[in-house]
């Protein structure tokens, strides 16, 4: 097992976390991150699935007694009439995590292997358009007055910011910048918006996490060596730990209203990475 290795594994791995939740794209930083440090990108489909699995069980951990109230009040709404005064307002939340997940189901369905193939064979030549996108959108949305309280959101953000985030799939895209962003934009407050950003990210990495444990078992998880294991375990722990912190930091980053320092970023590590696919 090489040390060197292993920091390179732990590296991606904090990258993938900060960058999952602040709206600067984990896809494109990690691609990026891989070019530089020096680690094959197409090595196999096992480091995908654990890398992203750490910033999901994070944001699950995170929002646990919400997932069990709505979970439950989901069900009661539904079997238990005499109990729908008091559960409807988290059955009426369910029912927008569901409707604001179709939009990127549909998108994941039909177009994430051509997502994954471009990103194959272009790498930071495509997530660099991506950075560049997200760069000008934040940019753009920095312009808007805040709110900081936690305004409501109805049907109509929950369909945009659903739709914002099949964007997101487009890799070098930031999904926590477009999903936050669209609903800020609408006028929903910073604290609303980015709450319901991590809730609807839950079920929608769910299921592509299960759909990528599906093709490995059909496929098999290929791994370059039995040292890989651990490398991706460093991985698996950095992501936990980093997406942990950054979620203490990122309501903060937005309540301050400071997007277009993110946005100037994104642009920088946009150009960035076109530049070493260049090269």
């Amino acid at each position: 097992m090489s040390i060197l290795e292993a920091i390179k594994y732990l590296i991606l791995g904090l990258v993938q976390g900060v960058t999952e939740v602040l709206p600067i794209s984990s896809s494109g930083h990690v691609e990026l991150m891989k070019e530089i440090i020096g680690i094959d990108a197409s090595e196999g489909l096992l480091f995908l699935v654990l890398v992203n699995t750490g910033s999901l069980v994070t944001l699950i951990f995170i929002f646990r007694k919400k997932i069990i109230n709505l979970i439950r009040d989901f069900v009661l709404f539904i079997f238990k009439k005499a109990s729908r005064e008091k559960t409807r307002p988290n059955f009426d939340f369910g029912l927008k995590l569901i409707i604001a997940s179709i939009p990127a189901a549909i998108v994941g369905l039909f177009f994430q292997d051509i997502f994954d193939n471009m990103l194959l064979e272009y790498g930071t030549l495509i997530s660099g358009v991506g950075l560049l996108f997200t760069g000008t959108v934040l940019i753009f949305i920095n312009y808007n007055r805040f709110r900081n309280g936690y305004t409501d959101l109805n049907f109509i953000d929950c369909i945009m910011m659903g739709i914002a985030q099949s964007v997101a799939l487009f890799p070098g895209i930031s999904r926590s910048g477009m999903t936050t962003g669209t609903g800020i934009k609408r006028g929903v407050g910073v604290k609303t918006a980015l709450e319901f950003s991590f809730m609807m990210y839950i079920p929608i990495s769910i299921g592509a996490l299960l759909l990528q444990v599906i093709e490995g078992l059909k496929d098999g998880f290929q791994v370059p060596s039995v040292y890989h294991y651990n490398y991706y375990a460093l991985a698996f722990v950095g992501a936990v730990f980093a997406t942990f912190i950054a979620f203490k930091l990122v309501f903060h980053i937005f309540q301050r209203g400071r997007l277009n320092y993110f946005g100037f970023y994104c642009l920088a590590i946009g150009v960035l990475s076109i530049a070493l696919f260049i090269i």
